[in-house]
């Protein structure tokens, strides 16, 4: 399970701001557009769900889908509201985690292909993260054309093909500083 940080709230908060959704499609959707800057878990959603719904932020609503319960949940005036005063706050200070940087930052105490190994690998799913932000991006394009503002959805893709592009870049300078290491210690 993921750390729980106490946003889980306020994430649910915003996605049912934008429409009713049952726990199932917010993970879908967390997993899909946010994924390069915020992760929650089943483990937080529906606990966070039964506490939005006890403080009256959201309400829950039972629908039949072939057979099978789902429950929607929307938004209430109150949990807008809450929302609202959220966003008026400073944002705590971001905190990045990447086991490449340790081992990295470790290095001397392995060979230099296990590390140039990692680095590829590191470069490779960057790769694939900014060929996934582009593909949000166009997404969001085409949403606009039918008349849906994703203006903001689009400035967070944005912000992840700038990281995944700066670990990218990194990766390869990485690279090409520790076997320039090797062919001067030889």
């Amino acid at each position: 399970m993921k750390e729980n940080t106490g946003k889980s709230k306020y994430v649910i908060l915003g996605m049912l701001s934008r429409m009713p959704q049952t726990g199932y499609n917010m993970k879908k959707w967390i997993e899909n557009e946010y994924s390069h800057f915020w992760q929650e878990s089943y483990g937080q959603i529906y606990p966070t769900l039964k506490k939005l719904v006890a403080e009256g932020l959201v309400v829950p609503s039972d629908e039949q889908m072939n057979g099978r319960g789902k429950i929607t949940y929307c938004i209430t005036d109150a949990g807008r509201k809450e929302l609202a005063q959220w966003l008026r706050k400073e944002p705590e200070i971001e905190k990045l985690r990447y086991e490449i940087l340790l081992k990295v930052s470790f290095g001397e105490n392995t060979e230099p292909d296990v590390l140039l190994g990692h680095l590829d690998e590191f470069a490779k799913r960057n790769e694939n993260m900014i060929h996934d932000m582009k593909e949000y991006m166009q997404y969001f394009e085409l949403l606009k054309e039918q008349g849906v503002d994703c203006t903001y959805s689009q400035l967070t893709a944005l912000c992840g093909v700038y990281i995944y592009s700066a670990m990218k870049d990194w990766a390869g300078e990485a690279k090409r500083i520790i076997s320039q290491r090797e062919v001067d210690s030889q």
